[in-house]
């Protein structure tokens, strides 16, 4: 019996793992997928910052991003080009080797069969491009609603769930003073001797999925608040309206209290006269 126990036991456990085995195939297989980035963002602080990615939105972008997170370009590359309220650029590695590496593979093809096209909104991501079919490396996170890189091939593949916040502390006092083409050249080096403070990855590791939350752009929130408000406003009229109409024919009626007549005005005087007060003297 016991050897029979055993045996049972190896089995369980033997289907068990297989199907642990398959839902990791699966888990690798799904289109969607999550990256958790470690940025050092000053001497003595670090926050992990995850982005979201959905191969729907731009599937030859979010292939691109998965294999540069996989072979762990990113690790090391600092945020060279921060412009608050605009975005927050990186994507060039400080091994010159590895950068000369990716740059040899060339650039992708633009995303033109998008299932679900997304904008560039506040926490947006996107490669960046010069032009058509420009994609290569380098990636920008939007810091504000800039819809105005929607019609320039920019095409977000995913969306920052968590973080948003430390990327607005990184630092942003170099703007866009470091240069993509001498970083190409010189690498670490260069960024180490003229931008000493710039924020850099740590890491960049894809993680468990995490379900981005529905984020709304300014102008779509501010449409939002505008029909809110015309909303209330025809609701507010139309109570006011209503009210009039139930409203107005007690008032003109006084509630049961009659309009005096011409030859009433003798009587209502005699009535208003107190008897108690003292006669008026003439001075």
């Amino acid at each position: 019996r016991g050897a029979g126990r055993r045996r049972i036991g190896v089995m369980r456990r033997t289907r068990v793992g297989a199907a642990g085995l398959a839902l990791l195939a699966t888990m690798a297989a799904a289109d969607d997928y999550t990256v958790q980035f470690v940025i050092q963002v000053d001497e003595t602080r670090r926050e992990d910052v995850l982005i979201t990615v959905r191969e729907a939105k731009a599937p030859i972008g979010a292939q691109r991003f998965r294999e540069l997170v996989n072979t762990g370009f990113y690790d090391g590359c600092a945020l060279y080009r921060v412009v608050p309220g605009f975005i927050v650029q990186f994507g060039l590695s400080s091994n010159v080797s590895v950068q000369r590496h990716w740059d040899a593979i060339g650039p992708i093809r633009d995303d033109t069969l998008i299932e679900y096209p997304d904008w560039n909104i506040r926490g947006s991501v996107a490669f960046f491009t010069s032009g058509p079919s420009s994609r290569e490396t380098e990636v920008i996170i939007n810091y504000d609603d800039n819809h105005q890189l929607d019609d320039k091939g920019f095409a977000p593949f995913g969306r920052v769930v968590k973080g948003m916040p430390a990327l607005s502390t990184i630092y942003s006092g170099y703007r866009e003073r470091p240069l993509a083409s001498t970083i190409r050249l010189r690498g670490g080096a260069y960024m180490q001797s003229e931008f000493p403070r710039l924020s850099y990855i740590v890491s960049a590791r894809q993680v468990a999925f995490v379900e981005e939350p529905l984020v709304l752009s300014k102008n779509f929130t501010g449409l939002l608040i505008t029909g809110g408000m015309v909303f209330a406003a025809i609701l507010c009229c139309a109570c006011t309206r209503a009210a009039s109409r139930r409203l107005g024919p007690l008032i003109a009626k006084g509630q049961g209290y009659s309009k005096p007549r011409r030859g009433d005005s003798a009587v209502l005087a005699a009535e208003d006269y107190d008897d108690d007060s003292p006669p008026t003297s003439p001075k």
